[in-house]
């Protein structure tokens, strides 16, 4: 009677099994998404539905990111370097060359024994020609416009920071909350191992190996809140001022739905790194084809005047000096263009590496979907497995040490399950990060 009771009871659940497997894999078609766990150990997705679809939900508020982002010390860093910009522009635009004035006072003899004072008062100013002081501008301008790119890439690197950290966190907490459901399901396979003990049902040994394994689930959930609290702590001290995760049912990844084209036109097109080299590299070469403009050297322009005799003569008068340039101005010059050629060439290989960078992060977000299905529908095998498992064991029909066994694996898949899950909607978000659609700087 208890083996017919056993098989019928199984039949029953494999039937229900399969019938919610179907009704959800039908859903899951249609919407992109997939079934959710109708067994004892719970799945990230409940049997009430998904909480939501997408990373967003996930992720703090957009305010209080942009608040954190702007505080930390690398972007304040940043934001000031646009004011020494500003400086180092309006100094370029005054120029380097200042007046210089001299005066001199002497007493002058002659021959007859007369003795004479004499003052001259001279002033003088290289200045600039050529348009060396236009040049010199548009260097103050492309620095000004460098230092800005420098604080987006900035603002933007301490946006991915933030979510590394973030999901980081979110992996521990989503762990640890895993652990402790397990934690639970095993404290009840051993009530059922002592109910059965008491009944004279199982010998003594189950009771002790149940009791070994809620032990060891137990060390487990330790280990896991002591990363979720160093995880949430490091997070805190790296971010003050940002909310607290917090964690019920994970958000469903959303399919792919945009073309890869899309993306990769999206992170390539506007890329703050590229940007900065840009930058840098039209800067080096305006200050190459400046300090090529100084093998002319700048003339000096004098005024002089000065009375002469005791003021019985006076002078007025007007000089020019140049410069005569040497083999210097040429290595400097040569020197300046070396590195804007150099320049040009980091600008092509960051370009590379963009590209490949973008195509990678694409291709991230589209596998991590995929091993996500995989790994879901894994873990709802396996705890399809558990459940039946422990069914079997409570009428006897297997040993304590199958219920373990499945109940192990059982966990391991759900753990993979639910990890694989955290990797697609941080590849998700990241994506979204990159090509500029979250967390933009203004």
């Amino acid at each position: 009677m208890m083996q017919q009771r056993f098989f019928r009871l199984l039949i029953s659940t494999i039937l229900s099994v399969s019938c919610a497997t179907s009704a959800g894999a039908a859903t899951g078609s249609a919407s992109g998404t997939a079934p959710a766990s109708q067994v004892v150990v719970a799945t990230s997705a409940n049997s009430s539905g998904p909480a939501s679809v997408g990373p967003a939900t996930l992720l703090p508020p957009d305010e209080a990111v942009r608040q954190v982002l702007e505080n930390l010390p690398q972007v304040r860093s940043s934001a000031m370097n646009i004011d020494l910009a500003g400086a180092g522009k309006a100094a370029l635009a005054a120029g380097r060359h200042e007046w210089t004035a001299r005066i001199a006072n002497t007493r002058r003899s002659d021959e007859l024994g007369d003795r004479f004072n004499e003052q001259a008062l001279t002033l003088e100013r290289p200045v600039r020609w050529f348009g060396k002081a236009r040049q010199d501008l548009a260097i103050g301008e492309k620095g000004v416009f460098m230092a800005r790119a420098g604080y987006e890439d900035a603002w933007h690197e301490a946006g991915r920071g933030l979510m590394k950290d973030w999901f980081d966190a979110l992996r521990e907490m989503s762990g640890a909350r895993k652990v402790a459901q397990q934690a639970e399901v095993t404290e009840r396979l051993r009530a059922i191992a002592e109910k059965r003990v008491a009944a004279g049902e199982a010998p003594r040994l189950e009771l002790l190996q149940a009791d070994t394994e809620s032990r060891r689930v137990g060390a487990m959930l330790q280990q896991a809140q002591l990363r979720q609290e160093q995880a949430l702590q490091m997070l805190a001290a790296g971010y003050p001022g940002l909310p607290k995760p917090h964690i019920t049912d994970l958000p469903v990844p959303a399919a792919p739905a945009q073309p890869d084209a899309f993306w990769f036109d999206k992170i390539t097109g506007d890329n703050h790194e590229l940007t900065l080299a840009q930058a840098e590299a039209d800067l080096l070469l305006l200050q190459a084809s400046r300090i090529a403009s100084d093998r002319m050297p700048d003339p000096t322009i004098g005024l002089h005047a000065g009375r002469e005799r005791s003021g019985r003569e006076k002078l007025i008068g007007f000089s020019i000096a140049f410069t005569l340039p040497g083999a210097a101005r040429s290595a400097e010059s040569s020197s300046a263009a070396l590195k804007a050629g150099m320049a040009r060439e980091r600008v092509t290989q960051m370009q590379t590496r963009i590209r490949s960078g973008a195509q990678r992060l694409i291709t991230e977000h589209n596998r991590s979907y995929t091993l996500w299905e995989t790994m879901q529908r894994i873990s709802t095998q396996s705890q399809q497995q558990a459940g039946t498992m422990m069914f079997a064991y409570q009428l006897g029909e297997a040993t304590l040490t199958d219920a373990l066994n499945t109940r192990r694996q059982a966990l391991d898949a759900a753990l993979a399950a639910e990890s694989a899950q955290i990797d697609a909607l941080s590849a998700a978000a990241r994506l979204q990060l990159d090509s500029h659609l979250l967390w933009s700087v203004d």
